[in-house]
């Protein structure tokens, strides 16, 4: 089932149990995968993990983890602030049929791979692509929020700009995306909040890389986008990376979602 319907699925996210808590406590992070929240958690899979590290006020680690378990990785806190977590996958190869992978690119907001598509016939033919996935995760330490904005030097990688702390609903929260350090523009970011029924806003990068976002209501949000260039390697067409980043937003004149 992870293989096949979920295997096209751009949304990869990691949910921190708990996303707000003290020093010195342990911190379990869910892998989810699908369209949208709730998704379908995924055990941690062999050979999946190519480097997966935390980052707060003492400096850098690795986060504890085993193929094989259902928590794809755990931690302790050290300090206040935020402890930032990041995890990039190995590629995987997929091939879709032509209609789902344009429907794929439709959705994704592709336009660049589709039009290549379309100009060079080839509307009709299956989509071989190679994914890999860069996926972060923000988690607040007793009541403070220092560091959220750290990089991770992902390949694909959103950098929060707006303290997730002191967010004032009638503003906009803004992050930024970065593509090998530097801003990637004209790229379609999907906001989803974690609630029944989900919410969704969507905005598209400027020239910086930046996009500001109208949030409904506080509480776990998931940001995610895909990015796709056309691959030189044998027997894939398309390299693509898909990036998330979950992050629990508090609304300073409003009372959170209990």
């Amino acid at each position: 089932m992870l293989l096949t319907p979920l295997a096209s699925a751009h949304e990869f996210w990691l949910v921190p149990h708990d996303a707000v808590t003290g020093v010195d406590q342990q911190v379990v992070f869910e892998l989810r995968i699908g369209p949208t929240w709730p998704g379908v958690q995924s055990p941690r899979l062999k050979n999946l993990v190519d480097w997966f590290k935390a980052v707060d006020a003492q400096g850098m680690r690795t986060v504890d983890g085993r193929d094989g378990a259902l928590s794809v990785g755990h931690l302790h806190t050290r300090a206040p602030g935020a402890t930032v977590v990041a995890m990039r996958t190995h590629p995987t190869r997929i091939s879709l049929s032509a209609s789902e992978f344009n429907q794929y690119l439709e959705d994704e907001g592709l336009k660049n791979a589709l039009a290549l598509r379309k100009r060079y016939d080839l509307m009709q033919t299956q989509g071989r692509e190679q994914y890999s996935r860069c996926a972060k995760s923000i988690v607040l330490v007793d009541g403070r929020s220092e560091g959220f904005d750290q990089v991770m030097d992902l390949p694909l990688e959103f950098v929060a700009h707006t303290d997730p702390l002191k967010f004032q609903s009638r503003e906009k929260f803004q992050l930024q995306l970065l593509l090998h350090g530097e801003p990637l523009a004209d790229t379609l970011v999907k906001a989803q909040l974690k609630s029944d029924p989900v919410k969704e806003v969507t905005a598209v990068t400027d020239a910086q890389g930046r996009v500001a976002l109208p949030l409904t209501d506080p509480g776990l949000w998931l940001f995610s986008t895909v990015h796709m260039e056309p691959s030189g390697e044998d027997g894939v067409d398309w390299e693509s990376l898909w990036a998330s980043l979950t992050v629990n937003i508090s609304f300073q004149d409003r009372s959170p979602l209990q």
